[in-house]
């Protein structure tokens, strides 16, 4: 128990200081825009994630729901194997997998949906059926693959050939509790639904895209964990069927999904939470070595972060963790252009929901997307109002602000280079441009 208690003591180490220590990158900013406007639905995913940030903040909600699914997983795993030992070594390896860290840290959809999926896999497991409805219903709210513990379910009960009376309460519990996405919906041209069947599986994929999604997960679920995930699925204990298809359906179905389209590799991250609890019951070996492979790339990743040394020419990693903060000078205008006043600019522009989101986190601007922008939120919001004679921002990466919106303005002003760098590192180049005088 030991080693356990190591391991979740490093991993709460590192979520504290990854949390404290990197700015709100562009989808945590995304999300706390939504959370702005609550609803019951928005164009990328089901409203859970904008509910918690509107109530706890952005950080908050990571750490509290990582804690949460770290400690539902303990329960979890105490109850499958009626001891402590095992419960402790399926929390502490869950506490160090890159995905579950991840989620626990920067507050994403999978935040939420982490947390609800392991209570109502608990709650199945167990029949208790009012709480597996309400868990369930909260996972949907989440995340639409929430869908796949009610197929992990199923499964479990075909094998079985017996479906038990109480299941239908569960499933209504469900339904009633992801009625507000389906009338979001319904009020929006089933928007969420079509973009995520189009991200999901539209696009062009093929083995070499297969080849990536499996790279994906020897990082973010573990080199050796995820192996252990397929043997635990193949050949674990007989008992643990509904569990071991809650960790298939996920890599089964985004598997897929990666031959014919460029995914995400966090997408099937919740199969890891039952995979974690199956090798709590396998030999201490493999545990070790699976929680030791994760922690060595936890430290390595964190250390870079946090400490980088390692120069590479396009640092994804840094540049999503750091420099956005800067943004925070747009909030005072006239030290970017004399004669400039913050309660003269009506809206700043960006040529993505990513960058827009940065800007309205840190500068508190009222802000919208522009130009070739990948449809977003943005595009369901109502466009903001810019009266005749007042200003604008356009904040860029370098583009130039788009015609159609420099012809809205009398003149347009810039750019101002605003640097973010950081431990010596640029990581950000930001061009701010000053649109001036609407016309009417």
């Amino acid at each position: 128990m030991t080693f356990s208690l190591v391991l979740l003591a490093v991993s709460l180490g590192v979520r504290l200081v990854l949390g404290l220590g990197t700015d709100v990158y562009f989808d945590e900013a995304y999300y706390w825009q939504w959370a702005q406007h609550l609803d019951g639905g928005y164009y990328d995913h089901p409203p859970l994630v904008a509910w918690l940030i509107a109530v706890l903040g952005v950080r908050l909600t990571a750490l509290l729901c990582g804690a949460g699914t770290v400690a539902a997983v303990w329960g979890f795993a105490r109850d499958v194997y009626g001891q402590r030992e095992a419960a402790w070594r399926a929390a502490a390896l869950w506490s160090v997998v890159p995905a579950g860290i991840l989620a626990g840290v920067w507050a994403t959809p999978d935040t939420p949906l982490l947390l609800c999926w392991v209570l109502a896999l608990w709650a199945l497991y167990r029949e208790r059926w009012v709480l597996a409805g309400l868990a369930c219903g909260l996972a949907l709210l989440s995340k639409y693959p929430g869908v796949l513990l009610a197929a992990a379910f199923v499964a479990a009960c075909v094998r079985a050939r017996r479906l038990p009376a109480g299941a239908w309460l569960t499933a209504l519990l469900g339904v009633l509790l992801f009625l507000p996405v389906v009338l979001w919906n319904a009020r929006n041209d089933w928007v969420g639904f079509a973009f995520q069947l189009k991200h999901g599986l539209g696009g062009t994929g093929g083995w070499r895209t297969f080849g990536e999604f499996l790279a994906g997960q020897l990082a973010l679920g573990g080199a050796v964990l995820f192996p252990l995930t397929a043997v635990y699925v193949l050949r674990g204990p007989r008992e643990q069927f509904l569990l071991r298809a809650a960790a298939a359906a996920p890599l089964l179905l985004f598997g897929y999904a990666a031959i014919r389209t460029r995914g995400e590799a966090n997408w099937p991250a919740a199969a890891y939470l039952s995979a974690c609890v199956g090798v709590a019951g396998m030999r201490p070996g493999w545990f070790r070595a699976a929680a030791l492979a994760n922690v060595a790339v936890v430290l390595a990743v964190t250390s870079h972060i946090l400490f980088p040394v390692l120069r590479f020419e396009r640092d994804v990693i840094l540049m999503r963790t750091h420099g956005w903060a800067e943004l925070s000078r747009l909030g005072e205008p006239s030290k970017l252009f004399p004669g400039l006043k913050r309660d003269e600019v009506a809206v700043a522009y960006a040529p993505s929901y990513q960058l827009a989101s940065e800007v309205a986190y840190y500068s508190r601007f009222t802000t919208d997307t522009a130009g070739q922008a990948r449809r977003s939120q943005y595009d369901l919001w109502a466009e903001p109002g810019v009266s005749p004679g007042r200003d604008a921002l356009w904040v860029s990466n370098g583009e130039t602000p788009p015609e159609e919106l420099t012809a809205r303005f009398s003149s347009v002003e810039g750019p101002v280079e605003l640097p973010a760098d950081f431990r010596g590192r640029r990581v950000h180049t930001y061009s701010v441009w000053w649109l001036r005088d609407a016309k009417p």
